[in-house]
C-alpha cells in the first residue's frame, strides 16, 4: 500500500476520538454522571495518541505528494495546524491528568471546556484544509486519475 494513503485512514480515529472526548464532557456537565467524565479522559487519551500517528503519517505523505503542481503551501498550512492541534490536545491530556490526579479538575472544568472547544475549532479548520488537499489538489489521488 502506497504510504501516502495511510494518513487518510488514520487521520479520521483521532478527530472522531477527541470530539467525542469533548461531547462527553458537556454531557457530564448536564447529567452530573462521573462515567462520562472517565470516559472523555480515556477517549482523550486515544485521540492525543491518534494525532501523533496522524502527524507521522501525513508528514509521510506530504514527502510522496509535494510534487504536486500549487500544493506546497497547502501542505504547510495542514501540517502546521496539524502539529499545533496536536499539541493542544496533548496539552489539554497532560493538564487534565494533573489535575485529576491531585483531586482537582472541577475547579479548572469550566476553563478546560473552553480550551477544549477551541481546539475542536482548530481540529475542524485542520481537517478542512486536508480536505482541501484532497478535493482541490488531489493528493493521495492516483495520477493516473488526475490526468
Amino acid at each position: 500500500m502506497p504510504i501516502e494513503r495511510i494518513h487518510p485512514m488514520v487521520v479520521h480515529f483521532p478527530i472522531a476520538l477527541l470530539i467525542t472526548s469533548v461531547f462527553l464532557d458537556f454531557l457530564r456537565l448536564v447529567t452530573k454522571r462521573d462515567n462520562f467524565e472517565r470516559s472523555a479522559f480515556h477517549l482523550l487519551f486515544l485521540g492525543a495518541l491518534g494525532s501523533i500517528v496522524a502527524i507521522i503519517f501525513g508528514h509521510l505523505a506530504a514527502d510522496v505528494v509535494s510534487d504536486r503542481p500549487h500544493i506546497a503551501d497547502a501542505i504547510e498550512t495542514h501540517e502546521a495546524l496539524g502539529f499545533i492541534t496536536a499539541l493542544s490536545f496533548i496539552i489539554l491530556l497532560i493538564v487534565r491528568y494533573i489535575f485529576v490526579k491531585n483531586d482537582s479538575f472541577s475547579k479548572i472544568r469550566p476553563y478546560y471546556l473552553i480550551a477544549a472547544v477551541m481546539g475542536i475549532g482548530l481540529l475542524l479548520t485542520t481537517a478542512y484544509y486536508g480536505g482541501q488537499l484532497v478535493y482541490d489538489y488531489g493528493a493521495a489521488v492516483s495520477a493516473a486519475i488526475l490526468k
